[in-house]
């Protein structure tokens, strides 16, 4: 209370209105106070949300704004949510980078018969998935009477236009259209977190995130089941049955054949398989369930630049090498016979035209790593960052799926912003003394330290080029070819498309930070 008012505090006192109106069997509240209106409709139990088909009806063109919410990977380099404003924002969406978002609020312009005033078509609010609609203030009792009667009738016989936001993802109510599961992956969010994750906390994420592999087998509907293997160990088969109400998805996990001796490891599985939103399936009928809601794709038909490479002699589907008792992964990358991806890029990926490694290169694998390696060229003046991940298989005819790039690929955008040579030097600076700093050659010649590399990052222009880097040979140039040739199979080809449309996203992102985006697959 004011210092200069005496006496009785003073009371506030406002008028809230709510009417509710009734034709048939719809309802409508409208609410002067939009937190009570929110909490009638939490609990009403007599009745239900009227279905998101019904609201599309009050979408239309010329949209002014536009509400989008992200069914990606969350990361820091990508917005969760997005709300724009234009004249016809329809036109204005990135059909690649804006069709991992779904509508979630639109004003626009609606074809609905009577609402019309002075020959001039209302702009309409809608929001599909919360069952609402908004639009100008009534002028009368008479007027809000009208203006109720045809919008309730419009909701009963209404017809949704054309969408105009098909590059988006389209949200599900209904799971019955969902079917033959193909692919899953675990996305723990500790994975992509921008601040410092405890290292166990880290290291579980990572290990049921890139070094587990789910063989999936459909079941009915969106159910599916999943051989689960952990670095090449068999667990057990994880069946998980998947219901869907009103959108939102929730697992029940149990374990099928399970292997004696793994209960520890199923546990620690089933804790990520159990959570719906640290999971993301693919589904051949073109849906995904992603952060526990499902969507059907706006999948882009531009194709990816894949940068095919020769593997012989490496093993495709090991990361990193073995680690032998007393030694660090630093010590043994590119020695006692390692033939791992990362021995791949330590030999094979930067050379000059005699084939011999050029350049300056770091490994910074671990928790809170900018990438597993940092290269620089002194000479092109290029920094790469490289984030790895092995192919699940090595069979020639192996299929490929979005979920083997999910993660990696969130990963190295999450990383963007480190390709900046401050931030790059900065981060590298404070990591020189870990274990895995040692992990450093020049030339292909392995170093003492950091000290020498740390200097050449200093150097780089301002106007360096830089190139980010997912090197995942699951997707092989015979697999690629078979998908693009005419008479691929819908489901076959359908695959191909969300793992291009996948990386075709993370090279829009890497544009956006002035950079060159490269995905690597197998040309054998």
């Amino acid at each position: 209370m004011p210092a200069w008012l005496s006496g009785r505090a003073p009371e506030d006192e406002s008028h809230e209105l709510i009417v509710v109106s009734v034709r048939d069997n719809i309802a409508t509240i409208c609410a002067s106070d939009a937190s009570m209106r929110d909490r009638l409709v939490k609990e009403l139990k007599a009745c239900r949300p009227i279905s998101r088909e019904r609201i599309s009806a009050f979408v239309g063109t010329a949209a002014r704004a536009l509400w989008l919410g992200g069914v990606h990977t969350p990361t820091a380099s990508k917005a969760d949510t997005k709300a724009i404003t234009g004249s016809a924002l329809e036109y204005a969406l990135d059909p690649i980078g804006d069709q991992t978002y779904y509508l979630s609020a639109v004003r626009s312009v609606p074809q609905v018969t009577g609402l019309q005033k002075a020959g001039r078509k209302p702009v309409v609010g809608a929001a599909p998935g919360g069952a609402r609609i908004w639009l100008r203030r009534a002028e009368s009792w008479d007027d809000f009477k009208a203006i109720m009667a045809i919008l309730i009738e419009h909701a009963r016989t209404g017809k949704p236009a054309n969408n105009p936001f098909a590059s988006l993802s389209q949200p599900i109510d209904d799971g019955s259209q969902i079917s033959d599961a193909y692919g899953l992956s675990v996305a723990p969010s500790e994975l992509l977190s921008e601040d410092a994750v405890a290292e166990i906390t880290y290291e579980l994420a990572r290990k049921w995130a890139f070094d587990a592999e789910f063989d999936v087998k459909p079941l009915a509907g969106p159910s599916l089941r999943a051989e689960v293997s952990l670095s090449g160990d068999v667990i057990g088969t994880a069946q998980i049955m998947i219901a869907i109400d009103a959108g939102v998805a929730e697992t029940d996990v149990t374990w099928i054949n399970p292997v004696a001796g793994k209960e520890p490891e199923r546990a620690e599985c089933e804790s990520f398989l159990s959570d719906a939103e640290r999971i993301k399936i693919y589904y051949d009928s073109g849906h995904t369930i992603a952060q526990g809601r499902c969507y059907a794709g706006g999948y882009a038909d531009q194709p990816f630049e894949w940068d095919f490479r020769a593997f012989g002699g490496y093993e495709i589907d090991r990361e990193k090498p073995v680690v032998p008792a007393g030694l660090t992964l630093g010590a043994v990358i590119g020695e006692h016979g390692d033939k791992s991806l990362f021995a791949y890029v330590l030999e094979k990926m930067f050379v000059d035209d005699k084939g011999v490694p050029k350049g300056w290169l770091v490994c910074d694998d671990g928790s809170m790593e900018l990438a597993d390696f940092i290269h620089v060229d002194p000479d092109e003046r290029v920094v790469s960052l490289v984030h790895v991940k092995a192919s699940t298989k090595q069979d020639p005819k192996r299929g490929a799926k979005a979920a083997d790039y999910e993660l990696v690929t969130a990963q190295a955008v999450k990383n963007l912003r480190h390709l900046d040579r401050r931030n790059l030097y900065d981060e590298l600076k404070k990591s020189k003394d870990k274990k895995i700093a040692k992990a450093i050659w020049f030339d292909g010649v392995r170093q003492p330290n950091r000290d020498d590399f740390l200097k050449a990052v200093k150097k780089l222009p301002r106007n360096h080029r830089t190139v980010l880097i997912v090197l995942q040979p699951s997707v092989t140039k015979r697999t690629r070819d078979k998908c693009l040739a005419d008479g691929a199979a819908p489901t076959f080809a359908m695959r191909m498309k969300q793992i291009d449309t996948l990386l075709l996203a993370a090279r829009a992102s890497a544009l956006a930070c002035g950079a060159t985006f490269v995905g690597i697959g197998d040309l054998g």
